[in-house]
């Protein structure tokens, strides 16, 4: 529209985000993910599966459960393929655990290349979009290579590696989606992969508030969940800052009367309308850029 074309200059195929599936919440996961095949039944389509636990999604949701919706996407004169996408965890480790456990869950269609290596059905594949550089690429298929598995497993894609790899997880920042009303009724969503226990993501509706003014006992306080027998999401409501001056309290458990935070955006309305120079101003650090030496560094 803004540049005069006649079509689009990039192209995509379906495929879903965390909050997607997540909305759905922990124990209609599978839902979510039968709802992206039939949604999309031909062609490609990619999903993420490690919003909680991408081995059981691999081996009991895509490998037993939804089997055959995903073997029936090759038939007849249709074609079409899932692209399975984990998202956390050390990218050579779980690519190699992921093929393994696939090729086992569909072995009556896995082939074996000329050079002897094991290779998925034409119906399913894996994307790696997660910690992919020029560094890592090789690692990863060196691991399946080494594994007895084909090259023509994996898929990759990369964001801000490709410049100079500072991005969200450079500060552990991210924005998740917390908390969904679906016809009338309001219901937590959030993310714990159980490969990578910094991606968990705080649940239900959030406030932020000085941690003087918030009580609350040791049992309140946040605790992640350990390994796969935790309770997915952890357990607790009460998120400390580092230094423990603040406390995210999560699961609608706050007081929004001492919210430090503020709507800045309501239903696509702008309800504050601050300058650069006072997003500047309030982010700054003594001494910092925008302090006394700001109008030095300007010119």
């Amino acid at each position: 529209r803004y540049y005069h074309s006649a079509r689009a200059a990039g192209h995509s195929i379906p495929a879903s985000e965390h909050s997607t599936i997540t909305s759905w919440g922990v124990e209609c996961e599978v839902d979510a993910m039968r709802n992206m095949l039939l949604q999309y039944p031909h062609g490609l389509v990619a999903c993420v599966s490690d919003s909680f636990d991408v081995f059981k999604a691999c081996r009991d949701y895509w490998g037993d459960e939804l089997k055959s919706l995903i073997k029936g996407r090759i038939s007849g004169d249709t074609w079409g393929r899932l692209v399975v996408r984990p998202d956390s965890g050390d990218p050579t480790e779980t690519c190699v655990q992921i093929v393994t456990i696939l090729c086992e869950q569909f072995k009556e269609d896995v082939v074996t290349t000329k050079t002897g290596h094991k290779l998925l059905p034409a119906y399913i594949r894996v994307i790696q979009g997660d910690g992919v550089d020029y560094e890592s690429i090789p690692k990863i298929l060196g691991a399946l290579k080494d594994a007895g598995f084909a090259a023509d497993n994996m898929v990759f894609g990369s964001g801000g590696a490709l410049l100079q790899k500072l991005n969200r997880d450079t500060f552990k920042c991210a924005f998740k989606c917390s908390e969904i009303t679906v016809n009338g009724q309001t219901r937590e969503v959030f993310k714990d992969p159980i490969t990578d226990k910094g991606k968990a993501s705080k649940r239900g509706r959030l406030t932020v508030q000085l941690a003087a003014d918030t009580s609350g006992s040791d049992e309140d306080r946040y605790k992640p969940r350990q390994d796969e027998n935790g309770v997915p999401g952890g357990e607790g409501f009460l998120h400390y800052s580092a230094d423990g001056n603040y406390v995210t309290v999560a699961s609608g458990r706050g007081d929004p009367t001492k919210d430090l935070l503020v709507e800045v955006f309501r239903d696509g309305i702008l309800l504050k309308d601050w300058t650069l120079e006072e997003v500047r101003k309030k982010a700054d650090i003594p001494n910092g850029p925008f302090s006394g030496r700001s109008s030095e560094l300007h010119h």
